[in-house]
């Protein structure tokens, strides 16, 4: 009994449901608008909206994220390649700069050989003594392009020192601060001679100065021309501080070199003329 009511009740709505259909289905076919949707089609947005409004956020969403993947694809490959730039510029200005700083160098060494009575030929060093920095240094100059020894080696700033050995096309300079070098000195405003002796250091020691002789820092120390190897009146450096000892009869300076002795690129080797 009850499952016939059940299927009476199944064949009621199905029955119930058709004949609606019919009648939405009818309706629609007869409204005077064909272009109108009608209340089936109207359903029918209504229930589809929010899928195609979701649809078309999820497609702007995934243009939006593709543009944006595209475009740092873009600025990665931009970057590197202004990076590349950068490098390539800064290499050119080091490169410049250096070819600068030679060319200020080398015209110094010309004006400091058209100035001196002597012969000249331009060196540049290749090698130094890397435990005694202010020793010695080799350059690449020797017997075939004149140079002997003792011959005076200078730069624009002052005094290098002394050719001390010799070959075919290099030769070994002896620095004025080596502990073995020593030369006659002047100081320039007040005449008083002396003797500079290296201590294998940045600076020089003056000495054998007279008790009476004037002595002020910054004093120029020039060479005097005594001793036969190097010519008078080159500089040598300035003094940096005076000893005075009581009851001495000499007093004694500490020199500051003129020349750059520990960063020498390139000097000029003083020649006899012929």
């Amino acid at each position: 009994m009850t499952e016939l009511l059940l299927g009476r009740r199944r064949m009621a709505v199905f029955v119930a449901l058709f004949l609606f259909v019919v009648v939405l289905l009818t309706t629609q076919f007869r409204s005077p608008d064909q272009r109108a949707v009608g209340p089936l089609g109207t359903l029918v947005l209504t229930a589809l909206l929010p899928v195609q409004a979701g649809m078309v956020r999820i497609a702007d969403s995934g243009e939006d994220l593709w543009r944006q993947f595209t475009e740092i694809g873009r600025l990665r490959v931009e970057n590197m390649r202004l990076r590349a730039q950068v490098a390539a510029l800064s290499r050119e200005t080091a490169a410049l700069r250096e070819q600068a700083a030679a060319a200020a160098r080398l015209e110094g060494l010309l004006e400091l050989r058209d100035a001196v009575a002597y012969r000249s030929v331009p060196a540049r060093v290749i090698t130094r003594d890397p435990s005694h920095w202010f020793n010695t240094l080799t350059i690449d100059r020797g017997a075939l392009h004149g140079v002997a020894r003792n011959s005076p080696v200078v730069t624009p700033d002052g005094v290098v020192g002394r050719v001390i050995e010799v070959t075919p096309t290099a030769a070994r300079v002896l620095l004025i601060a080596d502990s073995r070098s020593a030369l006659g000195v002047l100081l320039q405003r007040s005449r008083a001679a002396g003797v500079v002796e290296g201590r294998g250091s940045d600076r020089l020691h003056l000495k054998y100065l007279s008790r009476t002789a004037v002595v002020n820092p910054d004093d120029r120390v020039v060479t005097s021309g005594l001793g036969g190897v190097f010519p008078r009146g080159l500089v040598v450096g300035r003094v940096v501080s005076v000893t005075r000892e009581e009851g001495a009869l000499l007093q004694e300076a500490e020199v500051e070199p003129a020349a750059a002795l520990d960063r020498l690129e390139e000097v000029l080797i003083l020649l006899p003329r012929r």
